[in-house]
């Protein structure tokens, strides 16, 4: 107890709590206007249609690690370094991202005009959604902000952005309303918050002038993060290219009924990111001053974050068919199964999360982009495989497979990392640990 009030005494930590908890905050008000709300239009639309939406938004999602550039986390890293630098270092981030994020939207709508593969209703969509791949420019103020644990500041934000769109969502339901529209929403609510992030950042003093990037910090940010821009595309592929395959492999229905239980799995994974915001600061600050005490901190983020994984996978695993059934109704009644398994996935991306951290503090991005493609590769082949025997369960099952490759098992394959490999399996084993630390007492 005397360690607890002693931690909870540290400032920092003491910030690094408030962060993650606003950041819960907004994930409980996304729930709340969000989920429903998404749960509301899922009804509405029905497997096919949302099928439809779904498959679209995969596409452009895997596209997404263009403009992204792997860039997240050397930024943060830099900003928290070199606060001197900050100016220089968004600019140059905005200028790559938004140079990037033009050539990905050309390319979706090179696609969509020749029409390879996908329906008319599909190329309208992926007009509008391609949008998105301006995301990553336009949300550069809420990574400052992130940085800096403003997180208050994205919270309030983010939810009052989410009260509207989901307000407009609920109206195109009762209008019954083409499925292009509910796409454009999305375009809205990006907007939206993207304008909310640029004047909450500059009202607290950051300045983003454009003639503030440098031809040399481009090249270095690029140089540092090119491993991470494709290890990106990686988990991208392991978390999209399901949707993408049974649509191909089965039909719009399927993928309708398989998002369903992904929507409810996935709606838990802002936690990782969320803790991994909040603590970050913290663990750059005792890695400069202490090397034990850095791997005694590492262990705690990792059976911190096991631990919420497993206490959201239990119920959720059990309570599955109870929870599509009062979501989505007998029309989605097949996504329960599929709920039950892809729910374990979120142990590996808990823990994944927490490592990928640590192998940008430690210079490994070269690591984590073999160990994610290694899961992509793998979630691709097990997809082939179990698509056309089990559907969408198949695909849940391959998630969970290629997930625990990528984000545990990899780990092994590394002399550096094995260290880490070994915290994560102590991690895993939290509930046995757990039970002999309250057996001793």
């Amino acid at each position: 107890m005397q360690q607890l009030t002693d931690l909870f005494a540290k400032p920092g930590f003491r910030r690094a709590v408030a962060s993650f908890g606003w950041l819960a905050v907004e994930r409980a008000g996304r729930f709340v206007f969000g989920a429903l709300v998404g749960l509301v239009v899922a009804r509405h639309l029905g497997p096919v249609r949302l099928g439809t939406l779904s498959f679209c938004l995969a596409v452009i999602t895997l596209l997404g690690f263009v403009p992204a550039l792997g860039l997240d986390a050397v930024l943060k890293r830099e900003l928290l370094k070199s606060p001197a630098k900050t100016a220089e270092l968004l600019a140059s981030g905005l200028v790559l991202r938004l140079v990037a994020g033009l050539t990905g939207y050309l390319g979706i709508l090179g696609v969509a005009y020749l029409g390879w593969g996908v329906s008319r209703e599909e190329l309208g969509l992926f007009r509008i959604l391609g949008l998105i791949l301006f995301q990553p420019a336009a949300y550069l103020p809420e990574l400052w902000l992130q940085a800096h644990l403003h997180a208050k500041r994205t919270t309030l934000i983010q939810l009052s952005t989410l009260a509207l769109s989901s307000a407009v969502r609920v109206w195109l339901v009762v209008i019954d309303a083409p499925l292009s529209a509910f796409a454009w929403v999305i375009i809205l609510e990006l907007a939206l918050c993207a304008g909310g992030y640029f004047f909450s950042a500059r009202a607290v003093g950051l300045l983003l002038p454009l003639d503030a990037a440098r031809r040399g910090t481009m090249r270095r940010l690029v140089a540092e993060s090119w491993p991470l821009m494709f290890a990106n595309l990686a988990v991208i592929v392991y978390l999209r290219i399901d949707e993408v395959m049974l649509r191909h492999l089965v039909g719009p229905a399927a993928v309708g009924v398989y998002s369903a239980a992904v929507k409810l799995s996935e709606i838990w994974y802002f936690l990782p990111t969320a803790l991994a915001t909040s603590v970050l600061p913290a663990l750059l600050r005792t890695r400069e001053r202490d090397a034990v005490a850095y791997t005694e901190r590492q262990q705690q983020y990792y059976d911190l974050s096991a631990a919420l994984a497993y206490a959201l996978s239990i119920p959720v695993a059990l309570a599955a068919p109870w929870l599509v059934r009062l979501a989505y109704g007998a029309a989605f009644a097949e996504a329960g199964p599929i709920l039950a398994v892809h729910i374990w996935a979120s142990i590996f991306v808990f823990l994944g999360v927490a490592r990928g951290q640590w192998l940008v503090n430690e210079g490994l991005q070269k690591f984590y982009l073999a160990a994610t493609s290694a899961g992509a590769v793998a979630n691709v082949l097990l997809n082939l495989v179990m698509i056309p025997r089990w559907s969408g369960l198949g695909a849940a099952y391959a998630t969970v497979i290629s997930y625990a490759l990528a984000g545990w098992v990899a780990s092994y394959f590394h002399p550096i990392v094995r260290t880490t490999a070994a915290a994560q399996t102590r991690a895993l084993l939290i509930p046995f640990r757990g039970w002999r630390y309250f057996k001793r007492r």
